[in-house]
Order: C-alpha cells, then sequence, then structure tokens
C-alpha cells in the first residue's frame, strides 16, 4: 500500500518508488481520499519535473537543498567549510526554505535589513550576501542582483613602541592572583606576533618541530591563505622560543580564550576598551609596518606575511613617507647638477 497510517488517528504517509527513488514522506492529511490526491500530485510533479531543463529543474530547489548540494561540490574541502555551511543555515533561517527561484531582488533588500537590524556588522553581512551569491552561481540561477555593500576602509591601527612595551610591561611585571598567572605566557607572546606578523592562530598552532634554530627559520604551514611560508627569527623570538622549549611541543599552549581576557585586561588597565581597532591583529599591523618604515621591499613584505596578491600588502604602502622623500631628491639631483655646472 502506498498510502497508509501509522496510527489509528493519525496522518496518512505516502511510500512508492518512482524511477528506482523511493519517496517516504507525509501528505498532511488526515483522510484516505485527500492523502491519494496529494499522492498523485507528487508523482505528477516528479513527472513534469523530469522533463525539466536542467536550469529549470534546479530553479525549483529549495534553498535547503541547494545549500546541502552547494556545500558538497564548492565548501566542503575549504579550509572555511564549517563557518560558510553555518552561514548557509544561518540564511535558510532568515529568508525561509524558498525555492531559489523566488530569491529576488526583494528578498536580498529583506535580508539586508535584517541583518542590519540585528546589528551585524558590513563585512559579516557581505560574508552572508556573498554566500547567497555563491549558491544561486553554482545552480545557474540569476544573482546580479546580489551586491555587496561598500565596506568602511578603517585606519590602519598599529602599536608604538611606548604601547608594545606597556602592553608587555602591564602583562609580565603586574602582580597577578593565580588564576592571571597565564598573564606572562601572554607577554611572550604578543613580542612573537609582534616581531614575526604572524596570526594569532598560526602561532597557537606552532609546533616545535616547524622553528628549525639553525636556520633560524619558522615555518608556517597551515594558515588562512593556505600559502605555506617561512619566517626569520628575530633574537628576541629566538630567546623566547628557546626558554620555553623545555620539554614541550608547542611554544604556546594556551587558549585562545585566555589569549583574549588577557588582552582585554590590557585594553581596561591602558584605558583603551573604546579603541575598536587596538585589537591583537593590530601586532600583524605593526610588524607590517615597521618592515615597511624600515625600507624592506613590498615584495618581501608580501612573503613574510603569507599574503595572497601584492595588492592586500600595498595598504602598507603609505606607511613609509621617506620613499616619497627620496623620489624627491632623485627628481633634484639632476637640476643640482646642472645649476652646478651652469654657476662653475
Amino acid at each position: 500500500m502506498s498510502v497508509y497510517r501509522r496510527s489509528k488517528n493519525g496522518v496518512f504517509y505516502m511510500d512508492y518508488v518512482y524511477k528506482g527513488m523511493r519517496v517516504y514522506k507525509t501528505t498532511g492529511k488526515y483522510t484516505k481520499r485527500d492523502a491519494k490526491l496529494i499522492e498523485a500530485a507528487d508523482k505528477q510533479r516528479l513527472r513534469d519535473e523530469a522533463t525539466l531543463p536542467p536550469v529549470e529543474k534546479s530553479s525549483r530547489l529549495l534553498l535547503s537543498e541547494a545549500v546541502e548540494q552547494t556545500h558538497e561540490a564548492k565548501w566542503k574541502a575549504n579550509k572555511d567549510a564549517v563557518g560558510t555551511y553555518r552561514r548557509a543555515q544561518g540564511l535558510i533561517g532568515l529568508i525561509g526554505d524558498i525555492p531559489i527561484r523566488s530569491i529576488t531582488e526583494d528578498t536580498v533588500e529583506a535580508l539586508m535589513s535584517m541583518l542590519e537590524v540585528k546589528g551585524v556588522q558590513t563585512a559579516t553581512v557581505n560574508r552572508y550576501l556573498a554566500t547567497l551569491k555563491t549558491i544561486l552561481k553554482y545552480k545557474k540561477q540569476p544573482y546580479d542582483h546580489i551586491r555587496l555593500k561598500k565596506e568602511r576602509k578603517g585606519r590602519i591601527r598599529v602599536l608604538s613602541q611606548d604601547e608594545e612595551q606597556m602592553v608587555v610591561t602591564l602583562l609580565r611585571d603586574s602582580h597577578h592572583s593565580d588564576s592571571r598567572r597565564y598573564f606572562g605566557e601572554v607577554a611572550d607572546l604578543v613580542e612573537v606576533l609582534t616581531d614575526t606578523g604572524c596570526r594569532l592562530s598560526e602561532l597557537l598552532n606552532l609546533r616545535y618541530e616547524e622553528v628549525d634554530f639553525d636556520t633560524g627559520l619558522i615555518s608556517i604551514w597551515i594558515n588562512k591563505g593556505e600559502r605555506p611560508r617561512s619566517i626569520p627569527m628575530t633574537s628576541r623570538v629566538r630567546g623566547i622560543l628557546e626558554t620555553r622549549q623545555a620539554e614541550v611541543v608547542k611554544p604556546f599552549a594556551i587558549s585562545i580564550n585566555k589569549v583574549e581576557y588577557a588582552w582585554g585586561w590590557v585594553r581596561r588597565q591602558m584605558n583603551l576598551q573604546h579603541d575598536k581597532e587596538f585589537v591583537l591583529h593590530a601586532l600583524r599591523h605593526t610588524c607590517a609596518s615597521r618592515l615597511v618604515n624600515r625600507g624592506v621591499d613590498l615584495y618581501v613584505v608580501k612573503e613574510w606575511l603569507g599574503h595572497s596578491t601584492i595588492q592586500i600588502t600595498e595598504r602598507y604602502a603609505h606607511l613609509n613617507p621617506n620613499k616619497l622623500l627620496h623620489a624627491v631628491e632623485v627628481l633634484e639631483e639632476p637640476r643640482c647638477q646642472t645649476l652646478s655646472r651652469d654657476r662653475a
């Protein structure tokens, strides 16, 4: 029997096979007559869909189905697969499990409004939009109506030498209770982050087998951009890593939550809790800016930081005004030489 009740007074279910595919689901009806009509309509829908062109067939997919298919084909092997999949699931909760052909410009505007009401930052809104765009593009549906919002370019926050010294002193030399005893380890971490330009996750995942004290290089194999690179150690970094090496596998076995708690404590002590850019990632900017300010070529900085393109590194170019002064001197040289000859 293809239509039946699972309990005496319950809803009817349909259970049949269509072209080798078993279909088993509720009809939502409580009489056999109504349930048979629903089953017949479902079979007709499958027959109709079998004759549809692939693009039209895809357009009838529910968003949840499109998410699963896109995840399997596009995201599953990516490093941020979990985060992307969660955002995609979040889209279903925000705009509903609707056929993807129903995702119009009005749908997108409503989505953005809902996210803005929730206080979601522009960058995060754009991630949701980019995820939705990827789904529609993969299923060959129109996606030109999805336009990312323009993100405000914030200043590149770097720490001055005095700020860096104050952070380290507060963490290392302040009198801490037992619950904050690990703050000294965070002080070491801050100095290594500043001198290497590593991302926090890269340093927390670093193992001593990836530190070569003979060559003075730290090898970063797993990172955000999936671009392995080697970073030379400063004498300060070498000293910290050698000191911390005693019978441990990783230089820093501290959790990211503890690191962030310690940094938040420092911000409050320095009265910088309202400076939204005074974050741990600013240490990476600090390393980059110091390299550029001291004349290191941008392409070298790119390789040092592991940027995927030189365009990302170029945002630090303006931090070295001395290059412009040198350019003026180059322009002045021929003129000065001509004046000298004329006077002679």
